[in-house]
């Protein structure tokens, strides 16, 4: 079961991809990799880029945070994006961890919860996320990392909301153990503005 929802969100996240690697220069974060994003994005990156389709539009930035929206084809995608302020161990420093907070209304996705890595995670094994004292467990796959219990998103939106900081404590591929912390400054005025540009 575990697998399948995998599959799911993995595609799900390729589709919106294509709007991270376009975007990225509006962040000022690193463009992803093709093996940092799950599905080949980066032709689809190209193709979306020569065609003029799939350009990230930056609606709003608060914060440590940014909201964007993309169209797709007829598929429209709006997400609120912060990258990680630290990162241990430091011989990560050199890639980004990033935290999105999607709406996909065509797929009846809203406010998704994710992470992009940029480095390859230990599968099978329990990840977390901190925000004061309350945790949410996490799985990987590949470089990208969901709630392991989907049905958590919305308990773990308004601890980001109510938050200051988070925490995220995950394992690489390796076996090492690692840290990105995240400002919670301005998401709540974030997700809501990508909120209200996908209704």
């Amino acid at each position: 079961m575990i697998s399948s929802f995998l599959r799911t969100r993995d595609a799900a996240l390729s589709r919106f991809a294509i709007a991270l690697g376009l975007m990225a220069g509006l962040f000022g974060v690193a463009t992803l990799s093709a093996e940092a994003a799950p599905a080949k994005p980066k032709p689809a990156a190209a193709a979306a880029a020569s065609s003029g389709q799939g350009q990230a539009m930056l609606l709003e930035t608060a914060g440590k945070w940014q909201a964007f929206s993309s169209h797709q084809g007829r598929s429209k995608v709006c997400y609120a994006l912060s990258k990680a302020e630290t990162r241990i161990p430091a011989n990560l420093k050199d890639v980004e961890g990033l935290l999105f907070v999607s709406s996909r209304p065509g797929e009846g996705v809203r406010n998704e919860i994710s992470f992009v890595m940029n480095f390859d995670l230990k599968e099978g094994v329990e990840h977390q996320a901190i925000i004061g004292n309350e945790r949410f467990a996490l799985v990987a796959k590949g470089q990208n990392m969901w709630l392991k219990n989907p049905a958590e998103e919305p308990r773990m939106l308004d601890a980001l909301r109510r938050g200051s900081g988070l925490e995220v404590k995950g394992t690489s591929k390796r076996g090492n153990p690692t840290s990105d912390k995240y400002s919670l400054a301005g998401i709540s005025q974030i997700v809501k503005r990508a909120e209200d540009a996908c209704k």
